[in-house]
């Protein structure tokens, strides 16, 4: 089973839109998160909910870093998030048009 969609999350005192995702380890490997992210980042962008979206991913999460970059997300910064270092991917609009 997977969870894929939009939360408002706050990071470093700025509100964001992030896709978030989780999924149970039988399903890795499938694309089935790629597939979601993907659809989650053009519902937003088509629809104009937001001029960038980020996801909030551990430093050691390298699948879902992965999925990040997949879905055209890049490392904008590395912060600390709820306790934990994170880095911060982020795609803006204007990257996701030329997509």
């Amino acid at each position: 089973m997977a969870i894929v969609g939009l939360l408002v999350q706050t990071v470093d005192d700025h509100t964001e839109l992030e896709i978030g995702y989780s999924l149970l380890s039988e399903f890795w490997g499938k694309g089935y998160t790629s597939e979601a992210a993907i659809m989650c980042r053009d519902y937003t962008f088509q629809n104009d909910l937001s001029e960038s979206l980020i996801s909030i991913i551990s430093l050691a999460n390298i699948p879902s870093q992965n999925v990040a970059m997949k879905n055209g997300m890049v490392i904008e910064k590395e912060t600390n998030y709820k306790a934990n270092r994170v880095y911060i991917f982020r795609i803006n609009k204007r990257d996701w048009r030329q997509i």
